[in-house]
C-alpha cells in the first residue's frame, strides 16, 4: 500500500502543477475557478480505487470485513453494516477535495450554501448512498450464491423496475427531501412559458421552480419524470437573473428534451449500459477472483471479503466507459439545442443565455479533449454559441438573399 499511495501523491502533484500552470484555461472570467474544478475532480477519480484495493490486500481490512461477516446470523444486517461503514469511509478520505471545492466556491461567489446546511445534505447522501448500496450489495449476493454463472443476468433484471420506479418517484418524494419546490409564480412569464409549452406540444407538463439563491449564484433548468409525471424545473436564480427572452429559450431547450423523448432514451441507454458491464464484470470477476484467492475459496465469492473486489471491478469498468456515455449525453443535448433553435424567432438572446451561464458558473468554456471527455455531459459553451451564431448567419443570408 506504501507504493500506491505514493503514486498517488506523485499523480496528485502531477494534476495539481498542470491544471494550476499548465491547462490552457479559456473562460470568461479572470478566475481559475474552472481549471480548478478539474483538479478536484481528477484528484478524487483514484480514491474509490485505492479504498477497494486497500480492502482487497490489506490484513487489516479483511479483519474488520470478517467481523462484519459474523456480527449478526441476519445476513441483510451484516451486509447494511458493511455498506455503510464503506460508504461513511469513502466520505471520509474523499472529504477534504470535497471541502476544499466547498470553499473555493464560497470564495468565488459561485456558491452562499451555509456550512450547516452542506453537511446536511451530504449526511442525505449519504444515507440514500448507503441504503442504495447496501440492497445492492444484498441481492448480488443472494444472487451469486444461488446463480453462480448467471448472477448478473438476474441482477440485470431486477434492476429494471427498481430504475425506472426511482426515475418515476425521484421528483415526487426524493428531490424535495433537498430542496423547496413549489408552482411558478403567476404572472406574464409564466404565462409565456405555458404558451411556449402548449405550441410546442407539452401541455401536461408541471411547471415548477424551486428554491436554490439560498446556495448558488449560478443559473440552471432541467427536465425531469417519465409516464404522465413530466416536470420543468427552472431554478429561481434563473427566473430572477435571465431576461425573458433567455429563459424562453433555456425552456424550448427543455421542452425539446420531452418532444424527442430524451428522457425514456436516456433510460434505454442506461440499461443496455448496465447490461454490457455486468456481463463483463461476471466474465472478469471470476477469474482474478480464482487468481488472488485460489480454488479453495472459489465457494466463497459471496462473502463479503469478495464484495470489494466485484465494486473494483465494476467502478474500473465505469469510469472506462465514461466517455462514451458522455458522448451520448453530448448528442442528446445538442439535439434538443437543435430543436430550441428550430423554434425560436430570435436568437440573439440564445447567445446571451450561453454567455450569462458561462459568467455566472465561472465554466470552462472551451476544455481539451480529455477533460471533455471525462466530465462533459453537455456541448461546451463554445461549441453551443458557435452553433446559435451560424443559424443566425445562415438566416441573416436567407433574408438578404430574399429581399
Amino acid at each position: 500500500m506504501k507504493k500506491v499511495m505514493l503514486a498517488y501523491v506523485i499523480y496528485l502533484l502531477a494534476i495539481w502543477s498542470y491544471f494550476l500552470y499548465f491547462y490552457p484555461l479559456e473562460t470568461y472570467s479572470d478566475s481559475t475557478y474552472a481549471a480548478l474544478a478539474h483538479a478536484v475532480f481528477f484528484s478524487k477519480l483514484p480514491l474509490e480505487w485505492i479504498l477497494l484495493y486497500s480492502l482487497i490486500k490489506s490484513n487489516w481490512a479483511s479483519a474488520w470485513i470478517d467481523r462484519i461477516e459474523h456480527f449478526s446470523k441476519k445476513q441483510w444486517l451484516n451486509t447494511l453494516v458493511f455498506a455503510f461503514v464503506l460508504v461513511v469511509v469513502y466520505e471520509i478520505i474523499q472529504f477534504p477535495f470535497n471541502f476544499l471545492w466547498y470553499q473555493l466556491s464560497l470564495q468565488e461567489g459561485t456558491s452562499i450554501q451555509p456550512f450547516a446546511d452542506w453537511i446536511a445534505e451530504r449526511g442525505l447522501d449519504l444515507v440514500f448512498f448507503g441504503l442504495m448500496m447496501a440492497a445492492g450489495i444484498y441481492v448480488v449476493r443472494l444472487l451469486l450464491a444461488k446463480f453462480k454463472t448467471y448472477w448478473w443476468l438476474f441482477a440485470w433484471l431486477l434492476a429494471l423496475p427498481v430504475v425506472l420506479f426511482v426515475i418515476y418517484v425521484q421528483p415526487v418524494w426524493i428531490d424535495p427531501l433537498y430542496e423547496e419546490f413549489t408552482p411558478m409564480e403567476e404572472g406574464p412569464l409564466r404565462t409565456k412559458i405555458e404558451d411556449v409549452a402548449a405550441n410546442l406540444g407539452l401541455e401536461d407538463a408541471t411547471l415548477l421552480q424551486v428554491n436554490m439563491s439560498e446556495k448558488v449564484t449560478t443559473f440552471n433548468a432541467y427536465v425531469t419524470g417519465i409516464m404522465g409525471n413530466a416536470r420543468i424545473v427552472l431554478w429561481d436564480t434563473t427566473l430572477n437573473g435571465m431576461n425573458e427572452d433567455e429563459i424562453l429559450f433555456i425552456l424550448a431547450h427543455e421542452i425539446g428534451h420531452y418532444v424527442k423523448h430524451h428522457v425514456y432514451i436516456g433510460v434505454a441507454g442506461y440499461l443496455l449500459s448496465s447490461f454490457v458491464l455486468l456481463f463483463v464484470t461476471a466474465i472478469i470477476f471470476p477469474r482474478v477472483w480464482l487468481n488472488w484467492h485460489g480454488k479453495k475459496r472459489a465457494q466463497t465469492r459471496y462473502a463479503l471479503r469478495s464484495i470489494p473486489l466485484l465494486l473494483l471491478i465494476l467502478s474500473i469498468l465505469l469510469t472506462a466507459t465514461q466517455p462514451i456515455s458522455l458522448f451520448v449525453s453530448r448528442q442528446i443535448e445538442l439535439s434538443a439545442d437543435r430543436y430550441a433553435i428550430e423554434n425560436t424567432k430570435e436568437l440573439q438572446p440564445a447567445v446571451e443565455s450561453f454567455r450569462r451561464l458561462a459568467i455566472q458558473s465561472k465554466s470552462d468554456i472551451n476544455p481539451i479533449s480529455w477533460v471533455k471527455w471525462m466530465r462533459w455531459g453537455h456541448p461546451t459553451i463554445k461549441e453551443r454559441i458557435q452553433l446559435v451564431e451560424k443559424e443566425i448567419e445562415k438566416r441573416e443570408t436567407k433574408a438578404t438573399s430574399s429581399s
